[in-house]
């Protein structure tokens, strides 16, 4: 159940669940699986974005792939 979750959070859940890093494409598709909500990709990406910016749980390791920081 995602209620109070946010799509950040849940980003973080399934990243942390596939223990390597994934397309965005994947995530969304492993997001709507796990919590049943769909997630506009360009609003992921940029949530995404601005916490790798910030060195905040995330990392990038190619073009729309994201992963988590040990």
């Amino acid at each position: 159940m995602w209620a109070g979750r946010s799509q950040v959070d849940m980003a973080h859940d399934i990243l942390a669940a596939a223990r390597s890093p994934l397309h965005i494409s994947i995530l969304l598709e492993r997001i709507q699986a796990s919590f049943g909500v769909k997630i506009d990709s360009e609003s992921l990406v940029s949530s995404l974005s601005k916490r790798v910016a910030r060195k905040d749980r995330f990392k990038r390791t190619a073009p729309n792939t994201f992963g988590l920081l040990k």
